[in-house]
């Protein structure tokens, strides 16, 4: 399920951001590296939230600076759901 997940966002993300996903460093700063904001990241949040079914609070999208972060995000709040 983690791989899965990583790869749905790692593909989400590369699309919203148009980069190659092949490009994409996940562990790179969004904001430093691909100039990505909270404006931005407030948008990206309803793509997580259509794709896995998560809602991201503002204080949850604090925690975003990486897609790994969001990575983690999404497998933290779906081994909730599953709960």
């Amino acid at each position: 399920m983690k791989d899965q997940i990583f790869a749905e966002v790692k593909a989400l993300l590369a699309a919203y951001i148009d980069v190659a996903e092949a490009e994409l460093d996940m562990d790179a700063d969004l904001d430093l590296v691909y100039d990505m904001d909270s404006t931005e990241l407030t948008e990206f949040a309803k793509e997580i939230e259509n794709r896995f079914g998560v809602a991201a609070s503002r204080t949850d999208r604090q925690d975003w600076d990486t897609g790994s972060a969001i990575v983690s995000f999404v497998l933290a709040k779906s081994a909730v759901a599953v709960a």
